[in-house]
């Protein structure tokens, strides 16, 4: 067989027929090609080699299948311009003109001329699928240079974390971005481990390309990387406005996709950096920890670091640093406020509340450090004082010949996962002479959503032991009757905000009504906080409401000021 050739008019002949073969293309900017050799246009089903540029825009990105293109971009930037060599090897398809899908192997070389210009000098070959998709080394050649492909994730093509410090921190550092703004995103998932439960890993898989491949059409131009499982990160230099215009976009996207089974919320964190010298993984990581702050809301789908999540993490990082010393040197106080019985206005119990009283900072309100506590697992510590230093005071009040009522102490969810919340009472109780029936526990309503059984186990066995067993924060949440049913307890607290409501509106004092008829008829007290006005006492004492506490009987104060108190105003106590 005659072979034939395609003469170049200048060195030599090109064989026809070959199943590859060379272009050159502009770096940066458009990407333009400046030559490709008869077998590359072929290849493309095209007769010239104008009808070849005119079926791929003139550009190396119109030779890419368009949802391989994000992924080979970010490979050959990688492996040329942020690594120490500067060739590459990719693998792509392409569409010829006949509609035809074909795989192609890439194996380019970036090209500096004198005039500062630069180009990419690329070979390529039309494999068939089965050679595409084998992506283990097959040539001593191939493997030196998918070693080099370390840059970039292997699932999605995006850039890696660390290539992505190494890029960023390069761009930052140039002369011409100094005036640019510069802006970084975190993108996560909520739940995604319970997404590859549900749907498989295969499903998650695609759901993380489409995920890389949204925010890349999104944040067109910027820098993004997937740092691991369903984080992503996104460097640019756009205005603060465009920058969330374009995390809604992102968020829109992924929520409003045609396939139903990848429809989810993702969150996001924005910081907006305002010092170029400071490090990029210190700026990934606020852009994080913005997006961690809110991952528990479900009417915000993003947060920009700020000064107030500044300052939110420097009092958690103060609370953790100084809780041990602050229960040793007795910085944290117990507070007691009383609680009445509305049909004889005498007082019936106190109910314990834990302060700190820092020595340069003042009184630190609860909501300042009991959230830190409980996120980081470390409230039992709390806990466990307040219970000791309440049995203590039980015994002064004995031992001084006070009168003697019940003492509710709160009892967080985490203490019955981390201690013995059942022997820690038992054990002070013995040690301070205090029975049994003189501690109340109380417990958030939201422990009782607790699906281990633990909780209610534990609460039973408690109860079985003589103490009452109290439901906190009735209503302040989503709350279900179906608790009342469920648990056996011996009082139900309904939460201030019922009588914040009934203030203004009307239906709600029907619905406490209801609340408090129905605990009655359970056999549970039914005790309202929040009381702040004589019109508020009249009201339960209308319904039926066995106990009350609030501002209008006596705030939280420590056990002396708060009995001087009650005696300054003839307050009684039950026998």
């Amino acid at each position: 067989m005659r072979e034939e050739y395609y003469d170049t008019m200048m060195s030599g002949k090109i064989p026809k027929g070959l199943p590859g073969g060379f272009f050159v293309y502009e770096a940066g900017g458009d990407e333009n090609i400046v030559f490709a050799e008869p077998n590359v246009v072929r290849l493309f089903g095209c007769d010239s080699f104008d009808d070849f540029m005119e079926l791929v825009g003139g550009n190396f990105k119109g030779m890419v299948h368009p949802d391989d293109l994000y992924k080979i971009e970010n490979q050959i930037e990688a492996q040329t311009i942020y690594a120490e060599k500067r060739h590459d090897f990719v693998r792509y398809r392409i569409i010829t003109k006949q509609g035809d899908l074909r795989y192609i192997e890439d194996f380019g070389h970036l090209l500096h001329c004198g005039d500062g210009k630069s180009y990419y000098s690329v070979f390529i070959v039309d494999v068939d699928q089965n050679e595409y998709l084998n992506t283990t080394s097959n040539s001593y050649a191939e493997a030196e240079v998918l070693a080099s492909n370390r840059e970039t994730d292997e699932l999605t093509g995006l850039l890696n974390m660390a290539y992505f410090y190494n890029k960023v921190q390069l761009l930052l550092s140039a002369p011409e971005s100094r005036r640019q703004l510069a802006s970084f995103v975190h993108f996560d998932i909520p739940n995604f481990k319970l997404y590859n439960e549900r749907h498989g890993f295969k499903m998650g898989d695609e759901l993380l390309c489409d995920f890389g491949r949204t925010i890349s059409e999104v944040f067109y131009g910027g820098t993004v990387a997937r740092f691991s499982d369903d984080h992503f990160v996104v460097y640019c230099t756009a205005p603060k406005e465009e920058v969330i215009e374009c995390v809604e976009e992102v968020y829109r996207k992924m929520l409003l996709t045609d396939d139903v089974n990848k429809k989810v919320k993702i969150k996001a964190g924005i910081y907006f950096m305002e010092d170029r010298r400071a490090e990029v993984g210190l700026a990934c990581d606020h852009a994080r920890l913005a997006c961690n702050s809110i991952k528990s809301r479900h009417d915000i789908n993003y947060c920009v670091y700020d000064d107030i999540i500044r300052d939110g993490l420097r009092r958690q990082q103060f609370v953790v640093d100084h809780i041990d010393e602050a229960i040793a040197k007795d910085y944290i106080k117990v507070f007691y406020q009383p609680i009445i019985r509305v049909s004889t206005g005498k007082i019936c119990g106190y109910e314990a509340l834990v302060r700190w009283v820092d020595p340069e900072n003042g009184m630190l309100p609860p909501g300042y450090f009991i959230e830190t506590l409980e996120h980081f697992h470390l409230i039992h510590l709390v806990d466990e004082f307040v219970v000791k230093k309440v049995c203590q005071d039980y015994r002064k009040l004995a031992d001084e010949g006070e009168s003697l009522v019940p003492i509710s102490v709160n009892i967080s969810r985490l203490d019955f996962e981390i201690c013995n919340v059942y022997k820690l009472l038992s054990d002070f109780c013995e040690i301070y002479e205090v029975p049994r029936n003189m501690i109340d526990v109380e417990i958030t309503e939201s422990a009782f959503t607790d699906n281990t059984g633990l909780i209610k186990e534990e609460a039973g066995r408690i109860r079985e032991a003589g103490y009452e067993i109290w439901i906190d924060d009735f209503g302040s949440g989503y709350s279900s009757l179906t608790t009342l049913a469920d648990y056996q307890f011996d009082v139900l607290k309904l939460d201030m905000v019922f009588l914040r409501s009934a203030d203004k509106n009307p239906k709600t004092k029907t619905l406490m009504s209801y609340i408090i008829k129905t605990a009655n008829q359970l056999g549970a007290s039914p005790l309202c906080e929040g009381v702040e006005t004589k019109e508020h006492y009249d009201f339960l004492k209308e319904v039926g409401c066995e106990r009350a506490q609030g501002f209008y009987f006596g705030k939280p104060m420590p056990l002396n000021e708060l009995l001087d108190k009650m005696y300054e105003k003839g307050m009684q106590w039950e026998e």
